[in-house]
């Protein structure tokens, strides 16, 4: 589909719960695309988006006479696939929220009929827009990472309850992991358990890579309390990001101390003394920055549409989700047989 760059893109949503009103508000709101329309089959949800953003309301995207050039799919996972499917086999290019689907086979097969039909598929991992995590890869040298280890939790919400916290959370953090650790995965130790449902509500995973790099995750939706956060080990830095605070604190030890002249454990007590107090002044370089705060929503369709005037793939393609898809569907394997994983690199 080739468009002019200076046509307003024509952009149906589909899915106006929690998240899709968000994309609902952020699309009526832009200069760069018309929003025809956004289909949900619950009447409350239309009523919503009529009322409170005046914006034409479907049951189905099909009902939508104009010709669509962009969909926005923010629908329970088990719709992913249905509504992917039409769009992509009907010229239309698609964002689709993650879990890119329900299984690998769905999500293999949207893959496949984007590049047949040469659509752009984007995977609405949201994270990798984040301010917080532009600066940590502006600083990052991927090959240096050592360890990784994140932790998402929430309370619990009542939403996403069609997949459990593997796909619903842990996810976000697996696609940022495999973003930045170029190396084959090898071993997976998970466990979990299922508490409020038939999905599993905590999740905790190991990851082991062919270069040494390991991962630790952990993602609860039956939280006291929400928390999006994860610390980088490198050669010679350590990141600590906050994603809900918009925090990227970074650390590097001294030229003294990588030279080896500190050795801090052979000191007499009073000259460790003297390096606890002088340890963020001379030994170790702690910075803490604070990234101009941005959408990142907003973020992700800008990249979208860019995707589609420039004929490029989108910073989060299918084949990217499908990757990450694959180790939360190990994980949540693991979980449920109680098995361990382990993932035998290609020769």
């Amino acid at each position: 589909m080739d468009l002019d760059p200076s046509k307003k893109l024509a952009v149906a949503l589909v899915g106006a719960g929690h998240l899709g009103r968000i994309h609902a508000k952020l699309l009526a709101a832009r200069s760069d695309c018309k929003l025809l329309g956004v289909c949900d089959p619950v009447r409350a949800s239309r009523d919503w988006i009529k009322e409170n953003l005046g914006v034409a309301t479907f049951c189905d995207p099909k009902q939508i006479a104009d010709p669509i050039d962009a969909i926005v799919i923010a629908t329970p996972t088990v719709f992913h696939h249905e509504v992917g499917h039409w769009a992509l086999s009907n010229g239309i290019h698609a964002l689709i929220e993650k879990p890119i689907a329900a299984s690998l086979q769905q999500a293999r097969e949207l893959a496949s009929l984007a590049s047949a039909n040469h659509l752009r598929l984007q995977v609405g991992h949201v994270e990798r827009f984040n301010p917080v995590w532009e600066e940590l890869r502006s600083r990052l040298e991927p090959s240096s990472i050592k360890y990784i280890e994140s932790r998402r939790e929430g309370v619990y919400t009542g939403r996403s309850t069609d997949i459990g916290i593997v796909l619903d959370l842990m996810i976000h953090d697996l696609d940022l992991i495999l973003s930045v650790i170029d190396s084959p995965l090898t071993n997976i130790r998970a466990t979990g358990r299922c508490v409020l449902g038939r999905h599993e509500d905590l999740a905790i995973a190991d990851l082991e890579f062919q270069n040494g790099a390991r991962a630790h995750l952990r993602a609860s939706r039956i939280s006291s309390s929400a928390a999006r956060v994860m610390e980088i080990q490198a050669q010679h830095q350590w990141y600590e990001l906050d994603f809900s605070a918009g925090r990227l604190t970074a650390t590097q030890a001294s030229a003294e101390v990588q030279r080896g002249e500190l050795q801090a454990d052979e000191l007499e007590p009073a000259l460790r003394i003297k390096v606890k107090d002088e340890l963020f002044t001379r030994w170790l370089d702690r910075t803490e920055i604070s990234p101009a705060s941005a959408n990142a929503i907003e973020a992700e369709h800008s990249d979208f549409f860019d995707s589609i005037r420039q004929h490029r793939e989108p910073r989060v393609s299918g084949v990217g989700a499908i990757r990450a898809l694959e180790v939360a569907c190990a994980i949540t394997h693991q979980i449920t047989n109680g098995r361990l994983r382990v993932l035998r690199p290609a020769a």
